[in-house]
């Protein structure tokens, strides 16, 4: 492949995960310019806690790629452990598997935030709101009947 069309292959996926970033309403998303060659190490410049390393490439090097993200997280000041390689499975064709990696303690960190609160046990003062809007319902019902 030529390096002009790897380039733009590479920023078809950086627009990509903007455009994805975007949809899902993180906020505003833009391809670092230089792509990791100046201050800004990440590929891709969002409102996201991680450094994005973006590859479209068809043989798969996830180990090399991490080992580029987590050099780009202490070059260019991230936290060492926010970092998230992005790459496409091209078996299936252009953005139509796009996988990405985390280390494994962000990840569980990242679904334990995400996790619905759960009401353990209502206090009093919880306990006789929830029986006084019953007793409100229960009262509203009758009078429409």
């Amino acid at each position: 492949m030529k390096p002009k069309s790897a380039i733009q292959k590479g920023r078809r996926l950086e627009n990509f995960i903007c455009e994805e970033i975007e949809k899902t309403g993180l906020g505003k998303a833009i391809r670092t310019p230089g792509s990791g060659s100046g201050l800004k190490k990440s590929d891709i410049f969002a409102n996201i806690p991680f450094l994005i390393e973006a590859k479209n490439q068809k043989k798969i090097k996830i180990l090399d790629w991490i080992d580029q993200a987590k050099k780009e997280t202490e070059q260019g000041n991230y936290d060492p452990n926010k970092w998230a390689v992005i790459f496409n499975d091209f078996r299936k064709g252009e953005f139509q598997s796009v996988y990405v990696v985390l280390d494994l303690w962000e990840w569980l960190e990242l679904l334990k935030r995400n996790k619905e609160p759960l009401v353990k046990q209502p206090d009093k003062e919880m306990a006789w709101k929830i029986k006084s809007a019953i007793n409100s319902l229960k009262s509203l019902l009758k009078s429409l009947e």
